[in-house]
């Protein structure tokens, strides 16, 4: 086991609207787990977003996913102490269990010196999470496309690299909403039409995000019909701040599951869209928060 290691994870944006379960994509706001060796006892602190109610103990959700890697290999060590530092706002739609797991898969694997296929790892992580569209960005970066194929239906992605051109602004309301709570808005069966609908602005989408199209053609292609009316229903905040900038014009859609809103703009303006959307997220009353970003090619690191 070495001295100590150092993970650092991307938060990631999921769905990018029309892309629900399929697109997701790493961005420059990263979790961090420092992890020492110890003797015969596991202590865990945490810092950043959080730190007042998530949990200190072997229930942390970095310390659950050590675990399942630990049995997994058939290697646990006797102790050791994490340090978590998150900047990810908690149940905003960021990634930030999908960053949890992943770290605690690096961690696990750089201590037990004990290497897994990625597809295994991409496995685990989605098991852990429930959904590959947050765990496969944290892991590899860039603009990830999940899909299941071939004779076993197994779990793959294609990984493409978002134009730099485009730079993400982030908005996120100082409440944050439970993405199970989200999921359980969504319909049983929905439109023919809503489908291609859908269909046509995902395939849309990924040639904007890669080309480095125009707000005009992004805001198009980030429309969906599948999941976003059903979940701005049960987030009225969200919903009148996505509405607005919508009709001003601006690509905007949920991040994740909500309650935060993903804004891409191209990068000559990005600080006239970025004072834009401060300026209708100070008319509300939520606590809202803006972040100007950047897209993150580099996934999960782990270091000595």
């Amino acid at each position: 086991m070495p001295a100590a290691v150092t993970v650092r994870v991307p938060a990631t944006v999921a769905n990018l609207g029309p892309g629900f379960d399929a697109l997701g994509v790493a961005i420059r706001m990263h979790l961090e787990i420092h992890i020492e060796p110890r003797r015969d006892s596991v202590d865990i602190m945490v810092e950043g977003e959080g730190a007042d109610f998530l949990p200190a103990d072997e229930s942390n959700l970095v310390i659950r996913s050590m675990n399942a890697f630990f049995d997994h290999v058939g290697r646990r060590p006797p102790g050791y102490a994490v340090a978590v530092k998150n900047p990810i706002p908690v149940a905003s739609g960021l990634g930030g269990s999908a960053a949890a797991v992943v770290g605690g898969l690096l961690a696990a694997r750089s201590i037990t010196g004990r290497t897994v296929p990625q597809g295994e790892t991409v496995q685990m992580a989605t098991d852990l999470e429930g959904h590959p569209d947050n765990v496969v960005p944290a892991l590899v970066g860039g603009l990830v496309v999940c899909y299941k194929g071939g004779a076993a239906e197994e779990l793959r992605h294609l990984r493409l690299e978002p134009s730099d051109r485009l730079v993400p602004l982030i908005a996120v309301p100082g409440a944050g909403y439970p993405t199970k709570r989200a999921r359980k808005a969504l319909p049983e069966d929905v439109s023919f039409a809503d489908a291609q609908f859908t269909a046509s602005r995902a395939a849309l989408l990924v040639a904007a995000m890669t080309s480095g199209s125009g707000t005009d053609v992004l805001a198009e292609a980030m429309n969906d019909r599948l999941h976003e009316p059903h979940r701005l229903k049960l987030m009225p905040e969200t919903l009148a701040v996505h509405s607005e900038l919508r009709s001003a014009g601006l690509a905007v859609s949920l991040a994740g599951a909500g309650p935060s809103l993903l804004i891409v703009v191209p990068r000559p303006e990005v600080a006239t869209r970025a004072e834009q959307v401060r300026r209708v997220c100070r008319s509300r009353q939520a606590g809202w928060r803006v972040f100007v970003s950047e897209w993150e090619p580099a996934g999960a690191t782990a270091t000595p």
